[in-house]
């Protein structure tokens, strides 16, 4: 928090797919909605700030993509963030009210979620690739002056593969 930078970035996009994504948490939906932070992009993909949304239900839209659905107080229609990330209301399963993006997408915007220490997931089974993505969304938008140097590498395996 002193610093504003991006710590463990690899561990911590592992436990929000750990905690959120059913491919990686045993399937379980949410329960509850859950409150989250996302950084706010514009269409250049530059940060804005933060802002509070609840995330409502993750789960494959009718196309089959993993989504977040999550409630946005400020999203009267679709908003663009940038690098591809637009901010869906309509045609991907959304149900009134609710906002969506497919998950990696919505994984690059989060700063902070909640965790439930008793629902560990596996967070270990989420693809280097998968990582590299959503690292490569923050490489260029709000994370680019967050990432120390050498902090954009998905954590590699014992022998140096990814």
């Amino acid at each position: 928090m002193a610093t504003g930078n991006l710590v463990d970035l690899d561990e911590f996009l592992r436990q929000f797919h750990a905690g959120y994504h059913p491919g990686y948490n045993g399937g379980r939906p949410l329960i509850h909605p859950q409150p989250a932070g996302i950084a706010v992009t514009d269409s250049a993909a530059r940060y804005i700030g933060w802002h509070a949304i609840t995330i409502l239900r993750v789960g494959p839209d009718p196309q089959g993509v993993v989504r977040v659905y999550f409630f946005n107080p400020n999203n009267d229609s679709g908003q663009d963030w940038g690098d591809g990330v637009v901010v869906s209301t309509t045609g991907h399963g959304e149900r009134f009210g609710e906002a969506s993006l497919p998950f990696d997408q919505f994984a690059s915007r989060i700063y902070i979620f909640h965790v439930d220490p008793l629902e560990r997931g596996e967070p270990e089974r989420v693809p280097a690739e998968d990582l590299e993505r959503i690292i490569g969304y923050l490489e260029r938008s709000w994370g680019r002056d967050r990432l120390r140097p050498g902090a954009l590498q998905a954590s590699e395996g014992p022998h140096g593969e990814h």
